[in-house]
């Protein structure tokens, strides 16, 4: 196990030091730790074995995702959702979201006849949220209007938390194979947890939020402290959640948002910025295990309906509810390609796909899970991470002849 951290956290420095340069020819540390852990989890007598059963290497992943879920919607206040690129971001979230697993789901259905619904609907839902994180040049890029990045990032931030619940409803009915009495006890379930985490995520979040603005505008806290706070603040809604029998990744997420909402002068990014790094380190090692552990075993069991689906999902099943979703928009044409293109599949599927796997097992269908979901995130690892540089340029390019 230590040489195993040790080698993870060699790739991570050896990517922070070359990050700039390799950022210029669109090279992302997905790709490249995702790389990196194929590689080396390939050797025969290879130290590096992840087991996707071990409970530590799901606590982490998970862990990732709950730092995630809630340092991104922490950045979005209640009263956000009153400007202008918030209704464009709206639009996505309640109209394309739900299109997009409707698609996936149609899509899964021609290409794996006869498979369970509920697990193609595992595997629809799973690949919904997008991952900004892998275009993170275009993120960068000021050619981009201000407004058309902070769509995306925000519909990218806020997707993964409002398709958690689906996400875990579909497993939970897959694991029953579908019964129509399991049915209903899974969506009882689902409600209940859902209402455990929205309640502690959304209390925790607010007071903590509030206490910070009492304790900073009355000197009582030190500043380079603060910090911690959020930290440990997404932390508790997450496991705070799961002990009192709730969602983690639901509540994670509601705490962000009232967090976001109750500290506001206190939301500037320094606040929450440890929370965020922290986030973004275990990332890196879950791209690391997804390189190791999941993608050796995904493309050994290939098959072309596999193929098939990945690539529908990161195209048709993506782009045609986005533009639906953005009809009659104040988007021009060349706007609405670009967020359509700009889905990239990442951490939050890879962390479903693990808990589909570790739920459903060998027996219910969780290798094909894993699968299609494995195949699908690294097709748009390397589709998305190389292409984000050349859509900005011809974005620009388009923008420039239109104004022209």
């Amino acid at each position: 196990m230590d040489v195993a951290v040790t080698i993870v956290l060699t790739c991570v420095v050896g990517w922070v030091l070359v990050s700039a340069r390799l950022g210029r020819w669109s090279v992302t540390a997905p790709i490249v730790l995702a790389a990196a852990g194929l590689a080396l989890g390939s050797f025969p007598d290879s130290p590096l074995h992840v087991d996707l059963a071990n409970s530590q290497v799901r606590n982490l992943v998970e862990i990732a995702l709950a730092l995630i879920l809630f340092t991104d919607a922490s950045k979005i206040s209640a009263g956000w959702f009153d400007q202008p690129p918030a209704h464009v971001a709206a639009r996505l979230l309640g109209i394309g979201l739900p299109l997009t697993v409707a698609a996936g789901l149609l899509a899964a259905f021609g290409l794996f006849p006869g498979t369970d619904w509920a697990l193609l609907a595992v595997v629809a839902s799973s690949l919904a949220p997008t991952d900004a994180a892998l275009g993170a040049s275009v993120m960068s890029d000021r050619r981009i209007p201000g407004r058309l990045r902070d769509v995306i990032n925000v519909e990218s931030g806020l997707n993964d938390g409002l398709a958690t619940p689906i996400v875990l409803f579909f497993v939970a009915v897959a694991s029953t194979q579908g019964a129509h009495d399991s049915v209903l006890h899974a969506a009882e379930q689902a409600v209940g947890d859902l209402m455990v985490a929205i309640c502690f995520g959304g209390a925790l979040g607010w007071v903590a939020g509030r206490l910070l603005v009492v304790a900073d505008r009355n000197g009582w806290s030190v500043k380079g402290q603060e910090p911690v706070l959020p930290f440990a603040v997404a932390l508790m809604a997450y496991f705070g959640a799961v002990a009192a029998g709730g969602n983690g990744f639901v509540s994670a997420f509601v705490a962000g948002v009232a967090f976001g909402t109750a500290a506001r002068a206190q939301r500037s990014p320094e606040v929450i910025e440890f929370a965020e790094l922290s986030g973004t380190l275990l990332a890196f090692f879950v791209w690391f295990v997804f390189g190791a552990a999941f993608l050796r075993p995904a493309f050994e069991g290939l098959t072309w309906q596999v193929v098939i689906y990945a690539l529908v999902s990161l195209t048709v099943v993506r782009m045609v509810p986005v533009a639906i979703a953005l009809i009659r928009s104040p988007l021009s044409g060349g706007d609405v390609l670009l967020v359509g293109w700009l889905g990239p599949r990442g951490l939050a599927s890879i962390v479903f796909a693990l808990i589909a796997i570790d739920e459903l097992g060998p027996e219910r269908g969780g290798p094909l899970v894993g699968r299609v979901i494995a195949v699908t995130v690294a097709f748009s690892v390397v589709l998305h991470g190389l292409s984000a540089g050349p859509a900005a340029s011809w974005y620009a390019r388009n923008a420039a002849a239109r104004s022209g």
